[in-house]
């Protein structure tokens, strides 16, 4: 199946469609809307399908790339850009700029310095700037030497920083040094406008490679997402100004379809970075693992997302430990501190503020009001979430409400088949009338009967069921 033929049928015959896949490279690119971007791109610049098929290259090329080495060459005065010249760019930025004269892309007369510094803004003077004065040795310097030379003088008046400061840019940013002044002063210029400083733009240097398009296009378009303006976006988390517009709200309804909310979103824009076949993956693996299904109603729940890898790791080498009470604090953020203590102290028991975090999300009550609850139990932190959940789980399926539950939530820190047991027994007593309470009393009396045995001091939410339960131990307590 060729996922692109459909749109491509919109330009290319069948019989050119199939030529085109004999290229391996074509058939093989994942992100067939790469192929779409790039032929509408090159369709707009006035390429034909001759084109594509002399030089397939131009559709496997990411189209953005594409796009910058356009404007790199308009910026220096070539004409005509053909395809074989597009396909070639690298190549000859490489070189002499003599050899763009010497192959026909270039007039005799042209100075390719003089083109590059009439585009800057704020205008830069020859003087400024430590070029060589003649045509003749203008045109031995590689162009690229010749781009960075300018660049880097510009870049110390445009963002008014030293020129040891965008030395470093450039080395770490490679992708600037081929890149136009006209697109460079565009980012600048887009970035300042929603608020992001000169600093900050050197920190985050990927800015000064991205495609305009993208953010222009959201902020038009799209200038709210999960309830916040994306222009804050953009300003917490930059690297966002790079990512396609079609990826991002293709992640966003994959989030919805998964039911994240937009408060979870909130704490991590970065996860519109991923892959949405990876976000995809790892969605499904939470929603598959008991252990992290648990914390899928956190507003926290996008870091089992992001720190994915780190979070399988600590979560395997905690069961190895045979310890069972983890929350989103310990295996899913990235500094090891926190789960490195909580190994070490090698206690098996939740924080008392993830406790309150869960149950609220759980029964989706106040926290003021889980708290007044749970604090009538001695021992409700050193429940298992999975095994609370199950017990919630279990419940509804028997018919109790979300409301009922959540009035007699302690019921929920005691062992599964505690419950089980003992609510199947006060069934059976007919001289109770069990069912004719109301589903609170039932669950209160639920609770009575199992504690009853343990004199209600709270050590009946320990199971017994586990070889190596720690109901000796933590009754001593």
């Amino acid at each position: 199946m060729i996922p692109s033929v459909k749109h491509a049928n919109q330009g290319f015959t069948k019989e050119e469609i199939f030529r085109l896949m004999e290229n391996p490279a074509i058939w093989r690119k994942k992100e067939t809307e790469d192929l779409i971007d790039s032929y509408h791109l090159y369709k707009r610049l006035g390429f034909t399908n001759s084109d594509f098929l002399a030089y397939p290259s131009l559709l496997i090329s990411h189209p953005v790339a594409k796009f910058n080495h356009y404007n790199s060459l308009l910026d220096t005065g070539c004409s005509p850009i053909d395809a074989r010249l597009l396909c070639r760019a690298s190549y000859y930025f490489r070189n002499k700029i003599a050899t763009l004269k010497q192959d026909g892309y270039l007039e005799p007369d042209v100075n390719v310095a003089d083109r590059l510094l009439e585009l800057l803004q704020p205008p830069s003077s020859r003087s400024s700037i430590p070029l060589e004065q003649s045509l003749k040795e203008i045109d031995e310097m590689k162009w690229t030497a010749l781009h960075r030379t300018i660049l880097t003088a510009w870049l110390q008046v445009r963002l008014k920083t030293s020129e040891d400061e965008i030395i470093n840019l450039l080395r770490v940013h490679k992708m600037i040094a081929n890149k136009s002044f006209r697109i460079i002063n565009e980012n600048i210029t887009l970035a300042e406008s929603i608020g992001i400083s000169n600093r900050k733009i050197l920190r985050s240097g990927y800015l000064l490679n991205t495609y305009p398009e993208y953010p222009k296009t959201m902020l038009r378009d799209h200038p709210i997402l999960a309830g916040v303006n994306i222009a804050a976006y953009y300003r917490t988390n930059p690297k966002l100004m790079m990512i396609n517009p079609r990826k991002i709200l293709e992640i966003f309804k994959l989030l919805k379809e998964y039911n994240i909310s937009d408060e979870a979103i909130q704490t991590r824009p970065s996860v519109f970075t991923m892959s949405p076949f990876t976000l995809k993956q790892r969605l499904d693996h939470i929603k598959q693992t008991p252990e992290l299904r648990v914390n899928f109603n956190d507003y926290r729940m996008l870091n089992m997302v992001i720190h994915h890898k780190t979070m399988s790791s600590r979560l395997g080498f905690l069961k190895k430990l045979k310890l069972r009470c983890a929350s989103l604090n310990h295996i899913a953020k990235p500094d090891d501190s926190k789960f490195e203590d909580y190994i070490q102290e090698g206690r098996d028991m939740n924080r008392i503020s993830d406790v309150m975090d869960y149950f609220s999300a759980l029964l989706k009550k106040p926290k003021e009001e889980v708290r007044a609850r749970l604090r009538k139990h001695p021992f409700y932190y050193y429940v298992p979430f999975v095994d609370i959940q199950a017990n919630y789980e279990y419940l509804i399926q028997m018919g109790y409400t979300n409301e009922n539950i959540a009035r007699s939530l302690l019921v929920l820190l005691y062992p599964g088949y505690k419950i089980k047991k003992t609510l199947g027994k006060l069934r059976r007593e007919a001289t109770l009338r069990f069912t004719d309470l109301q589903q609170s009393k039932q669950l209160n009396l639920v609770l009575y009967y199992i504690e009853k045995e343990f004199h209600f001091t709270g050590n009946g939410i320990w199971r017994t069921d586990l070889l190596d339960s720690p109901a000796e131990e933590k009754t001593l307590e």
